[in-house]
């Protein structure tokens, strides 16, 4: 005999971060982050970014998600002056 199955869920995932990092910063990295912040870093808001405005230049955006100590995401930049990184991190 057949058994009916249900449909697959359309709700929405929980997305979850693989691994905590609260209070696993070292002085020196909370160091950096207060000091370069201001320079370097997108508060999350709301609006959608204007990459334009933001970069200072119309250029591709390349979006690097969990980008850790950086080290990769500034060669490639470094290695790629024309196009645009952002970088996201927990």
């Amino acid at each position: 005999s057949m058994t009916e199955s249900s449909p697959p869920s359309t709700a929405p995932r929980r997305i979850r971060s693989f691994v905590r990092r609260e209070g696993r910063m070292t002085d020196a990295q909370r160091n950096a982050l207060a000091e370069l912040w201001p320079r370097y870093g997108i508060d999350p808001g709301s609006e959608q970014l204007d990459f334009d405005a933001l970069f200072g230049r119309h250029a591709p955006v390349h979006l690097e998600i969990g980008f850790g100590m950086g080290h990769s995401l500034a060669q490639m930049a470094a290695e790629n002056p024309d196009l645009n990184y952002l970088g996201i991190e927990v």
